[in-house]
């Protein structure tokens, strides 16, 4: 159904036309590989570091996607607030999460769990890129925070609803006649909406594409994006795929024990008026909390010397002394939860690393050399690292300054240069109201020949979003325009009722009803 993984890495580039991003995410995940994914697209550009198959880090050169102005976005983080970080972040050189952290505009807690949401925004944005070109690249940059994001997760989510239906259509092709099952066997897979769920349940009936969409009731575009999603995950497949892999699992299966096993050992309860002991867990120590996540968050930034805050002149017992006290600060032991514990075991690994490298004379001397070099470059005399080489140089697009450039040439009626600027803006964010106008600008470079098209795609919008006033109101002037006078009534009633002031749509509506 799909080519194996290795075979999709095999190729260094290429375009997402050809390898769609949740194949290469699929590949990279199953081949565990680490390295980074460039993806280029007109003046867009995404560097996505992976580490063991995951994704880790993602630099764009969209302002949007910047954590100050998503944070501003999602209503975390004041406007005033965020241009004054910004100034001070440019001037002092202090990465934005840390200068917001320092300033107490967010808990290290929060910045954890944003940076692992702005992660997946910019991730699930790449499914849009289907005409971007791809790069691999061997070298990895060491990402400014550590964060995870769950490719089997993300590629459901943005098959579901990000990736451009002709291109689900295109890549995933049977007959009427295959049928489709739940795959036997799988160890782990992506969590499941109720919608999800509902689907994959069905499959246990071994059912053609058309009776999954009589049992599930869904349409025609959400089935296939799921099955493809989860066929891609190895989560479902073909039915003959489906009884080979049960034929190979039964294979692999250890034999039943001739010996029934011992019953287990119930331990006694405790004894009534004792209390347990032990260390106490830190859960739900909201200071706890927040020391661990700011601690796990830069301790991929730190090299061993400042990991441990000990001196590059260090002796033996005070590095000892300094491991120990940072182990048992962050001992997995005081935490309970899955991801609090996981967080810190990541940082005891991180403490012995440290501990181990500055403990062997040859990794010690190692370590200052490289300090020594980075005080070089700060003072502007060493020479610029492979992944600076590499970085990014485009200044960031602001999808706002798009939008109003092309809105000035609209009032200027030079329509082809607005439908240019609207295109960019809807590239770099596809907002509804950047796309109603864009659909608005089509149409006045040739009404002629954009009529029905533009309504076609104002209609789908206004469905999706139904409370936006500006799409409605161009659907009501390009449907005037096609003589289409029932539609154009009722779309202009539609605008009118979400914005009363504006008389205007008053005034079309009543020419519409002496036309009609």
């Amino acid at each position: 159904m799909f080519p194996l993984p290795s075979q999709v890495l095999r190729q260094r580039e290429g375009t997402l036309a050809d390898t769609p991003f949740p194949l290469l995410l699929h590949a990279l995940m199953v081949e565990e590989r680490t390295c980074t994914l460039e993806l280029k697209v007109r003046q867009r550009e995404k560097r996505i570091t992976f580490e063991d198959g995951a994704p880790v880090a993602c630099h764009s050169n969209l302002l949007h996607e910047t954590l100050g102005k998503y944070l501003v976005e999602k209503g975390r983080l004041a406007e005033g607030d965020y241009q004054k970080a910004l100034a001070e972040s440019v001037s002092s050189g202090l990465q934005m999460g840390a200068l917001l952290v320092q300033k107490a505009l967010i808990s290290p807690f929060d910045l954890y769990k944003q940076l692992q949401a702005n992660l997946a925004h910019k991730l699930l944005d790449c499914f849009r890129w289907t005409d971007a070109r791809y790069r691999l690249i061997s070298d990895v940059e060491t990402p400014d925070a550590t964060v995870r994001a769950n490719s089997a997760q993300l590629i459901l989510t943005g098959v579901s609803t990000q990736l451009p239906f002709d291109a689900v259509a295109t890549h995933f092709t049977f007959t009427d006649d295959r049928r489709f099952g739940q795959m036997p066997g799988v160890e782990s897979a992506p969590k499941l909406s109720s919608k999800d769920a509902r689907l994959f349940q069905a499959l246990r009936q071994r059912p053609t594409f058309n009776e999954l969409l009589e049992r599930t009731g869904f349409d025609m575009e959400s089935v296939l994006r799921r099955l493809y999603a989860l066929c891609l995950l190895g989560v479902a497949g073909f039915v003959e795929d489906v009884e080979q892999r049960a034929a190979e699992v039964a294979a692999k299966a250890p034999p039943a024990p001739l010996v029934p096993e011992p019953a287990p050992v119930v331990a006694a309860p405790p004894a009534p008026g004792t209390t347990p002991t032990g260390t106490l867990f830190s859960d739900d120590d909201e200071g706890a909390r927040n020391a661990l996540l700011g601690a796990f968050l830069s301790h991929r930034s730190q090299d061993p010397f400042a990991l441990l805050d000990v001196p590059e002149d260090v002796q033996p017992v005070a590095l000892r002394k300094a491991f120990l006290a940072a182990a048992d600060r962050f001992a997995p032991l005081r935490f309970q939860t899955p991801e609090l514990k996981e967080k810190a075991e990541g940082l005891l690994a991180a403490y012995a690393r440290a501990y181990g490298a500055l403990s062997e004379p040859e990794q010690n001397a190692l370590w200052k050399k490289r300090r020594q070099a980075q005080r070089e470059k700060a003072r502007g005399t060493g020479r610029p690292t492979a992944a600076e080489q590499f970085r990014i140089r485009t200044d960031l697009l602001d999808a706002t300054t798009q939008f109003d450039e092309a809105k000035r040439r609209l009032e200027a009626r030079n329509f082809a240069g607005a439908f240019e600027y609207f295109e960019y803006a809807c590239d770099i964010d596809p907002r509804p109201l950047y796309q109603a106008h864009r659909a608005w600008a089509r149409y006045l470079m040739k009404p002629e020949a954009h009529g029905r098209l533009v309504l076609q795609e104002l209609q789908e919008l206004v469905r999706q979003e139904p409370g936006l006033e500006e799409g409605w109101a161009f659907l009501g002037d390009v449907a005037r325009g096609e003589g289409q006078w029932a539609l154009a009534e009722d779309a202009l009633r539609k605008a009118f009722k979400l914005n009363p002031q504006q008389r205007r749509y008053v005034a079309l509506i009543q020419d519409i009803a002496r036309k009609r």
